[in-house]
């Protein structure tokens, strides 16, 4: 049922004169307009292209039939994908190809996952046509892939190329023979040709060898979903001289091809989640139990919002190894493989749990993700050992900028004559901010225990103001730096390696944005700048006594009398509530509406008549929260921001901003770092189950450290939060947990010692992080309510 791009899936594609398929699918794109490779709306072109074919001719059921068949794959689609162009992703356009790079062979691989396609895109059409592809003149096998009138295969472990004397070539004249066993060589039985590794002259060597050449032996084994891998043996087989393919530096050009394989990899399991989740959803929505759909349950959805949290992880990990540059690409590779092999394993077995015993079965559509996440997990699910491999990733100087720069000591005092700090190459962005910060933060200030008071950190506060720091995600022109996600994330990790305190802020990070989008002029000219200066201390009113996660009960009252309110009422865990000078505040205003239609936004002065502020504890012994009482408090309805009675739309707002703000990476990467010391001084380097415990947190915050760009990058973008940012505060929060869970073990008999204790050139207060994460996973909305939040706004669950 072979279908050409005339018949249908490109209508207005005039081929006539295109005599090769990879020139009529670049022909598409420039009809599209799109003019560069690295262009994004050529990426969104290619993934549209790819999903409207898969839809179409792709059905996850034909795997059903293929199995029947006894077929590892479709040959009619295998050519069919070669017309459309895309067995040439990859392949430099003088060899014939598409040049597109990792984006694109995650763009590919995710909508291939979606319909867990079997054909093997990834062993051929990116590992062993980028192997082909590193000949500067190409290699006559090239023409074969972009064709699809061949399949070809390789080993997808690196172990297996660095150890290439498994198979030895010698030479013979005008020939190379080859002896030696591969114990796993992918698809070996079905597809036609090998690239193997062999030791010739002791040097590492690619070989071309043909899967039905005299002396080639093969023990086929069927997996999971159908496909077979086989134990191959060379009893000296001839191979000519041109089948030898010589590349310089050719494990550097081997590691590139397995890394792209391995995004490809993560890109399909990432896709194959994502219909997997949505097949389950279903399935919820509509099974009932105990006379009411199974998602109403609330067990149930929260396991769920976890699946949908995983699977943002892996899409954040995803698009961050695609883009890497060249001197991360391998261990970003490396990352993404892991956190999608660790997503799938979650997915399929919370998939099979949910649909019950049906889900168990081989009709049921599950299984068709399962038995091919298996395969595809077999494959590449070594991640975390190669990680392992590597004691230097866990302790932060692999693949980890903010630990392993060149220093210019010339940029200490660097400022862009024109104000733009985007335009600076990261490198150099990172050494500005890493010296000037080691040079003007106060030393005694470093990795303090608990919150600072005004007091103590006015003076730092007054040097980031002189240097125009104070505010780096406030647009330029109203005094803040207006800096990019990447970095925003630079900035925040160098403050956090170096244990900057933070200081009152809630009038930057909160208030500030909500006046830029919500607030009149005055407001704006009268609170911005004394908010940046420091000449105003704000603080939050939202939470009360009965009103936390369910803030929409919330009880104080502004009566409107004249030309002002009258606030009567309780704010609790208020942070900042002692120093502070201003809040900004939820009161009701109107009894008889509903709970969140009768809610206004306040912005009340706190030194006048009736306000009382008392101090709370925390377990530590500290000041972190007050609560604040309000009995007759007047307020100017010119401080009223936004309409009468619209509260809660700004409310909402400004929890996605706060949402966004705790889940910021910075508190896991400053307790990461704590821990990291820890490790070095008490010698647990040379534990390999802490060294595994260590390389597993250290993933989740670099992909923690992902998600929360993609979120900063939307606010940069000027688009508003929605639902989903939720999965970035149930991330940052649980993690921090983890984390200093992890420091009071890794202190051993010293995890229940308070203050700051040595450990060789570090000083660390174990416990301070330990008390700071208990309240993490309960503000701005408890964990347990923003998975409620995730599963009725984002996943469209029952009530």
């Amino acid at each position: 049922m072979k279908r050409s791009p005339r018949e249908g899936y490109y209508p207005d594609l005039d081929v006539a004169d295109c005599d090769f398929p990879v020139t009529r699918y670049r022909y598409r794109m420039s009809k599209l307009s799109v003019f560069s490779a690295g262009d994004s709306q050529l990426i969104e072109q290619l993934r549209d292209s790819v999903n409207a074919y898969c839809s179409r001719a792709l059905p996850p059921r034909r795997w059903r039939e293929l199995r029947t068949l006894r077929r590892p794959f479709d040959y009619a689609i295998w050519r069919e994908m070669a017309e459309l162009g895309w067995l040439g992703l990859i392949i430099p356009e003088a060899h014939g190809g598409l040049e597109l790079g990792g984006t694109a062979v995650a763009a590919v691989c995710r909508e291939l996952g979606r319909v867990v396609a079997a054909e093997p895109f990834i062993e051929s059409a990116i590992t062993c046509a980028g192997l082909l592809a590193s000949l500067e003149r190409g290699h006559p096998q090239l023409t074969t892939v972009l064709r699809g009138v061949a399949v070809y295969t390789c080993p997808l472990r690196a172990r297996e190329w660095r150890d290439f004397a498994r198979i030895q070539a010698t030479a013979e004249g005008a020939i190379y023979v080859l002896s030696g066993e591969l114990s796993n060589l992918p698809l070996a039985p079905d597809a036609g040709h090998w690239l193997l590794p062999a030791n010739c002259n002791s040097e590492l060597s690619i070989f071309h060898v043909r899967g039905d050449a005299p002396g080639v032996e093969i023990s086929a084994c069927t997996l999971a979903d159908g496909s077979r891998d086989g134990r191959v043996t060379l009893k000296a087989v001839r191979c000519l001289l041109t089948d030898r393919i010589s590349i310089e530096s050719p494990q550097v050009k081997i590691d590139y091809a397995l890394a792209l394989a391995g995004i490809g990899a993560a890109a399909y399991l990432l896709g194959l989640c994502e219909a997997l989740l949505d097949i389950t959803l279903a399935y919820l929505r509509t099974r009932r139990q105990f006379g009411r759909a199974l998602g109403t349950f609330q067990a149930l959805q929260h396991r769920l919002a976890d699946l949908y949290l995983q699977i943002r992880l892996t899409n954040a990990a995803v698009n961050t190894a695609s883009e890497s540059d060249e001197d991360n690409f391998t261990i970003a590779s490396t990352r993404a493989r892991y956190r999608a092999c660790e997503t799938a394993s979650l997915v399929i077995r919370e998939a099979i749990q949910m649909h019950g015993a049906i889900g168990y079965t081989e009709q049921c559509d599950v299984a068709l993700y399962v038995q091919r996440a298996l395969v595809v997990m077999a494959r590449y699910s070594n991640a975390r050992a190669e990680l392992n491999a590597l004691p230097a990733f866990a302790l932060g100087s692999v693949d980890t900028p903010a630990h392993h720069i060149a220093i210019d000591a010339n940029m200490s005092n660097f400022t862009p004559s024109d104000g733009d700090w985007n335009r600076l190459d990261d490198r150099d962005f990172r050494s500005t901010v890493r010296q000037w910060v080691e040079a003007n933060y106060p030393t005694e200030l470093r990795h303090v225990p608990a919150q600072l008071r005004w007091a103590e950190i006015r003076g730092w506060h007054q040097l980031l103001v002189a240097r125009g720091w104070v505010a780096p995600a406030w647009p330029r022109e109203h005094g803040g730096m207006g800096l990019a996600p990447n970095k925003m994330l630079i900035f925040i990790e160098e403050l956090e390696r170096w244990g900057v305190a933070r200081a009152p802020d809630q009038g930057i990070v909160m208030i500030g944005p909500i006046l830029l989008e919500y607030g009149t002029p005055d407001q704006r000219e009268r609170y911005l700048k004394k908010a940046l200066t420091g000449e105003q201390i704000w603080c939050q009113g939202y939470s009360e006594p009965n009103a936390g996660s369910d803030l929409a009960s919330l009880t104080t009252s502004a009566v409107v009398e004249g030309e002002e309110f009258i606030v009567n009422g309780q704010k609790t865990w208020t942070t900042h509530g002692l120093d502070a000078t201003h809040m900004y505040c939820l009161v009701r205003t109107d009894q008889r509406a509903k709970p969140q239609a009768g809610i206004s936004f306040l912005l009340i002065d706190l030194n006048q008549p009736g306000v009382t502020v008392r101090p709370i504890r925390n377990l530590g012994g500290h000041v972190d929260f007050c609560e604040v009482f309000l009995d007759q408090v007047r307020v100017p309805r010119a401080n009223l921001v936004g309409p009468l009675n619209q509260g809660w739309t700004i409310a909402k707002s400004l929890l996605g901003h706060e949402r966004l703000f705790v889940g910021s990476p910075k508190l896991c990467q400053h307790a990461l770092h704590q821990l990291r010391e820890l490790a070095l001084a008490r010698g647990l380097t040379a534990d390999p189950v802490f060294m595994d415990s260590l390389t597993g947190i250290t993933l989740d915050v670099l992909d923690l450290e992902a998600l929360y760009s993609e979120y900063a990058g939307i606010i940069k973008r000027g688009g508003a939060l929605g639902a989903d940012v939720a999965v970035l505060k149930i991330w940052s929060s649980e993690t921090y947990v983890r984390l200093s869970e992890m420091i009071v073990q890794a202190a051993g008999e010293l995890g229940a010692h308070q203050g700051r204790l040595d450990f060789g050139n570090a000083q660390i207060d174990v416990l301070s992080h330990y008390y700071n994460a208990r309240p993490a996973p309960i503000y701005a909305g408890s964990n347990e309510i923003q998975r409620n939040i995730l599963a009725k706004h984002v996943l469209q669950l029952p009530s």
